[in-house]
């Protein structure tokens, strides 16, 4: 038997999830989320505790730790990281490290075989896109492409695939509805988390882009001026 925590905070919405691999599969015991984006430090770790209680398990009974790494929130990423390795190290745990977009395709369930064209907010006019067939399978890993020319880049790549988007809707594209209104979800973190090897996953961000934070103009310091 196996028990895996899943903790996913890469969004507005911060979610934790148990799951036990049982004789017939994984199965999902219990899951909550909060929907207070600046507050996810002060209220996953509560639920995670709430989880257990109300599901009789010991913390000690947990056999690994699956967190959603990104992309998305660069604060969001940290504090889930953060929360993952110190659970992790408190129980002597293993932590995994699962693609928060990779969490949103496989919302989508396993009926459809297209495959899942993932498209996130980035802000500043630009979307965090990946893609990924129906077993799960990354065929675009994630980058960050702008608002304009959005539904083009995304048609010319796919020209060849039956596709359908998820996430956001995008006017001229087709988007089927998922779980936790298009945001990634500590379950499927947990539920894939459960089959990774966390020496080839381990949890380091991704995000796909760097902060946007600009270098300033600033004169050169004396200090380091050469000497005349």
């Amino acid at each position: 038997m196996q028990r895996v925590l899943g903790i996913e905070t890469s969004s507005e919405r911060g979610s934790v999830a148990l799951v036990e691999r049982r004789p017939d599969g994984l199965a999902v015991v219990a899951h909550a989320h909060h929907l207070h984006p600046n507050e996810h430090a002060e209220r996953c770790l509560p639920l995670v505790a709430e989880l257990l209680a109300s599901s009789g398990w010991d913390k000690r009974s947990l056999d690994r730790i699956a967190v959603g790494v990104g992309p998305g929130s660069f604060t969001g990423i940290r504090i889930g990281i953060a929360l993952a390795h110190g659970l992790g190290l408190g129980l002597g745990l293993a932590t995994v490290g699962v693609g928060s977009l990779c969490a949103i395709a496989d919302a989508h369930g396993p009926d459809d075989r297209r495959v899942r064209v993932v498209v996130r907010d980035a802000r500043r006019e630009e979307f965090f896109v990946a893609a990924y067939d129906a077993a799960g399978q990354e065929l675009l890993a994630p980058v960050v492409w702008p608002r304009a020319g959005l539904v083009a880049a995304i048609s010319e790549w796919a020209a060849d695939r039956s596709f359908v988007v998820l996430g956001e809707t995008i006017d001229g594209l087709e988007c089927a509805a998922t779980s936790a209104g298009g945001a990634p979800d500590a379950v499927q973190i947990a539920l894939r988390g459960a089959d990774l090897d966390p020496e080839l996953h381990p949890p380091h961000p991704v995000y796909a882009r760097g902060p946007g934070a600009d270098p300033q103009n600033l004169r050169p310091s004396p200090l380091l001026l050469p000497r005349q």
